[in-house]
């Protein structure tokens, strides 16, 4: 019983130490702000100044484009949605293919962005 307790707290020790990834800043848009603002002189953990700034760029982008005509970006949603479960099913029944997978892993990066911009801006949480 001792052994699985010690396990779990060195789980859960780990998992709190983890870097602050692209995912964490993307779910966290004040401490990407946070981030931005003051990347020339303290560098944030887990990405370089730069990919912060492309991070923040692209979620501006499309915080302006959600603003700017909703319908139009929820529609954009569901068409990588629906893009993604086509490349899966194509991926299922074709066997083998890295460049489907590179382009179904980059659908679903582009699809985590809009999603974190319409959690961001439209959740009751923000």
């Amino acid at each position: 019983m001792n052994k699985y307790l010690v396990m779990i707290f060195i789980i859960m020790g780990l998992t709190a130490c983890s870097e602050q990834g692209e995912q964490y800043y993307r779910s966290n848009p004040k401490v990407l702000q946070m981030a931005i603002k003051s990347c020339p002189e303290k560098q944030p953990a887990g990405l370089t100044c730069e990919q912060i700034q492309q991070l923040g760029s692209r979620l501006s982008s499309l915080a302006y484009q959600l603003q700017l005509n909703p319908q139009a970006f929820g529609n954009k949603i569901l068409a990588i949605q629906q893009t993604i479960a086509k490349q899966k099913l194509e991926l299922k029944t074709g066997g083998l293919n890295t460049e489907l997978k590179a382009s179904i892993a980059q659908n679903e990066h582009d699809l985590a962005d809009y999603l974190a911009v319409v959690k961001w801006l439209e959740s009751p949480e923000s």
